[in-house]
């Protein structure tokens, strides 16, 4: 199986004003380090930082970033199935999005997104900026061959469905600070 055919990339989603106004907003607030959807984060696995757009006490700025970035991946989820031939139907929905920092050593391990106690249909990483070094986000064939990674080019999305056929990672970052949006959609 050729599972780069289901793996895609949207490049220029952002309006350029926009994406500049979010990534120095970014570099005003406060990420957390210790919880990822409630769970203890293991630095052996994932060494990064969250921003979840989910919180309880938004911000008016977090409540115009979501609607914003829920709209832009909408669109993009839209042309994803188009370009695959096939229709949304209207029967995907965006469950999750938060940012994500990477500074100099930040990375995740391989791993899928779908679970049992998180049944996710569809990933989503916006690549915010790429004026950084190290953080590809890589993927591999299911048994283990042909490792790629995506081009880091900002202001782009790559949308892939988040099954176990899907496994993927993010390199260390050995330089800068890599600035993504993660979603997922069931």
């Amino acid at each position: 199986m050729e599972i780069k055919k289901y793996i895609k990339v949207y490049e220029d989603v952002f309006p350029l004003k926009v994406l500049s106004n979010m990534i120095r907003y970014l570099n005003t607030i406060e990420f957390d380090q210790g919880k990822i959807l409630g769970n203890v984060l293991n630095k052996k696995i994932r060494n990064t930082e969250i921003y979840p757009l989910s919180r309880i006490n938004k911000k008016m700025t977090d409540v115009h970033l979501s609607a914003v970035i829920q709209f832009v991946l909408t669109n993009v989820l839209n042309k994803y199935f188009e370009d695959l031939g096939t229709e949304n139907n209207d029967w995907t929905r965006i469950i999750d999005i938060s940012f994500l920092k990477y500074t100099e050593g930040g990375f995740y391990k391989w791993h899928t997104d779908h679970c049992s106690n998180i049944p996710r249909t569809l990933s989503a990483i916006f690549i915010l900026n790429n004026d950084y070094e190290g953080g590809e986000l890589c993927f591999k064939n299911p048994d283990g061959s042909g490792e790629f990674s995506i081009d880091k080019k900002a202001n782009s999305v790559v949308i892939w469905p988040s099954n176990f056929l899907y496994p993927h990672t993010v390199k260390p970052v050995t330089k800068g600070t890599r600035f993504s949006i993660v979603g997922w959609a069931l």
